[in-house]
């Protein structure tokens, strides 16, 4: 079978693109397509590039990283430029546009998708770049067509699955993300006495309420990735991003990893579990598929720092056991990940 894989960009390493590089094992003659590719991150270089990927025409764009933004109306356009017709089977993999492709009647399209677009239908509060809302309509409308040229889709969580459903009216089946527990088998944990918390710095992911609520009990708090507070906040460490090795040094030290966002699916959460490590999360999207609430980590109801602080307060009385966490994170194994996928790609 001629298998094509689709992605958004390849601009970054994070969840998305681990889940990309798993898909690439499955299909590991298949080429992938995406929009741009950013061959000067070494992450990203030392996995995909060996692989056949293909870019579109933004990819000629002079300083399209500098860019990326106001490019944004375009990437449906770069996607529909692709030609599949030689493919029996084309996966997009996507939270934005690598579905907007268009492939012929004897091509089947699954798309796997993690979220419909945040910044077009504001899910977790995300902003819309600055866009105006003539655009948006036109971007919302085009999202929506664009999606029926989808033969099948299978959603990475629960949630993802209600957002497609409520946005594009299309039923899918869940297929859960994987974590890497590769990563962490030799990587031995211990208690630093520091919470953390892990990431890229957009707004929906409110790190300004754990910085608060940590600042505010005096408890040690580290946040990696690229968020940055104006003030002084003692106790808290700006780390930065960091590589794979020294993050996962720092997760293996916390006592709990802190979510306090609305998480597509949250692979972080099962990361942090992987290490036996508790979670303590806002109570609504992916984390209510991962953490199992006083096994494995503590939910707090509202989005406020004083919700969060109880929580905090809370999670030595609970007891919770290393080997609960580590077991749980096992159900979402790449092994697992893997015959799932597989099993649903054939049935349809």
């Amino acid at each position: 079978m001629r298998v094509a894989i689709v992605h958004d960009d390849l601009v970054q390493w994070g969840g998305a693109e681990r889940v990309l590089l798993g898909l690439s094992e499955i299909y590991p003659d298949a080429p992938i397509y995406t929009s741009v590719f950013d061959r000067t991150n070494t992450a990203l270089l030392r996995n995909f590039g060996t692989k056949k990927v293909y870019t579109s025409f933004l990819q000629t764009i002079p300083g399209w990283k500098s860019l990326y933004k106001a490019l944004l109306p375009f990437y449906p356009i770069a996607f529909e430029q692709f030609d599949f017709s030689r493919f029996d089977l084309v996966i997009s993999h996507t939270t934005r546009f690598a579905k907007s492709i268009i492939t012929k009647p004897q091509t089947l399209h699954i798309c796997y998708m993690h979220t419909p677009p945040r910044f077009l239908w504001h899910f977790s509060g995300e902003t819309n770049f600055g866009l105006g809302e003539i655009l948006l309509t036109k971007l919302r409308l085009y999202d929506q067509v664009s999606a029926h040229r989808v033969d099948y889709f299978l959603a990475g969580s629960e949630n993802a699955k209600k957002r497609i459903k409520k946005v594009y009216n299309i039923e899918s089946r869940v297929v859960y993300p994987f974590v890497d527990l590769e990563r962490f088998k030799d990587i031995e944990s211990f208690d630093g006495g520091y919470f953390v918390i892990i990431s890229r710095g957009n707004k929906y992911k409110r790190v300004d309420l754990a910085i608060k609520a940590c600042f505010d009990l005096r408890l040690p708090l580290k946040v990696i990735g690229g968020f940055r507070e104006s003030g002084n906040f003692k106790r808290v460490e700006f780390l930065g991003s960091l590589d794979d090795e020294t993050a996962v040094s720092v997760l293996a030290g916390c006592r709990a990893l802190i979510i306090p966002g609305v998480e597509d699916f949250g692979l972080t959460s099962l990361e942090a579990q992987t290490l036996g490590k508790p979670v303590i999360a806002f109570k609504e999207g992916g984390a209510l598929e991962t953490v199992i609430p006083g096994k494995t980590g503590i939910f707090f109801d509202e989005q406020t720092e004083e919700s969060l602080g109880d929580a905090l307060l809370r999670l030595n009385s609970l007891g919770i056991d290393p080997q609960d966490c580590m077991k749980n994170a096992v159900r979402f194994s790449k092994e697992v990940f893997i015959k799932n996928f597989k099993a649903q790609v054939a049935s349809l």
